[in-house]
């Protein structure tokens, strides 16, 4: 994957890099009429930031909230314990880490550019930056958060015979260059030891399977106004 990893965003199927996605955001959908006070915020996996999502969330929610979603979209295989933390740039995947922040703390206290560290799993953590972009309005909504965009999922190709993978070998993740296998090639592997392939920062962790492509872009779910 590139490090500025392409995506869609999903209310109007622009098709962009990570960076200029912010800017499309701000620029065509940053503001409804009279609507609600949000945060827009960044996800981005840690270390591997080709995944990513930008999201909106009122900002007199909580962290809860936003957990919750990360569970939903890339993360909940067997319902591990999780946690936010300060951030700084340029932190290290492995050393010391700040206190956890409470989950009931509120949007409305981060200011744009504050940054947190959310971790799912202790024991084969997932973890993932948070940014706070900054203030948008939007009408009420059916659910609390909102996806506007997420990268494209990243296509792998079968170690055995060249074709798209669809499962990956976690017995062989470290030691391997490719553990991607398609599903005639991955017969030959130890089922117990394979993952399907994933949009998510969490493939080829615990059980994580994915979530079923409930987030799945679907062009044709754009209303062209």
């Amino acid at each position: 994957m590139k490090t500025n990893s392409a995506g869609n965003c999903y209310l109007c199927g622009a098709n962009l890099t990570k960076t200029a996605m912010r800017n499309h955001l701000f620029k065509v959908h940053a503001e409804d009429k009279d609507g609600k006070e949000c945060r827009l915020l960044r996800i981005e996996g840690f270390p591997d930031k080709n995944y990513w999502l930008y999201i909106d969330i009122p900002a007199d929610e909580t962290l809860s909230e936003l957990d919750a979603f990360l569970r939903e979209i890339w993360l909940e295989c067997c319902g591990h314990m999780s946690e936010f933390t300060e951030y700084k740039r340029g932190q290290r995947l492995y050393g010391p880490r700040p206190g956890p922040i409470s989950s009931k703390k509120k949007l409305k206290t981060f200011a744009a550019g504050e940054m947190l560290l959310h971790a799912y799993d202790f024991g084969s953590a997932t973890e993932s930056i948070i940014t706070v972009i900054g203030n948008t309005l939007r009408k009420p909504q059916k659910d609390i958060v909102r996806l506007l965009a997420r990268n494209a999922p990243p296509v792998f190709k079968c170690a055995g015979c060249g074709e798209t993978a669809e499962y990956i070998d976690t017995e062989s993740r470290y030691e391997s260059d490719n553990p991607f296998y398609c599903e005639e090639c991955a017969k030959e592997y130890d089922f117990e030891m394979i993952l399907p392939v994933t949009n998510s920062p969490r493939m080829g962790e615990c059980g994580y399977a994915g979530e079923l492509d409930t987030f799945e872009f679907n062009p044709e779910s754009i209303q062209v106004k």
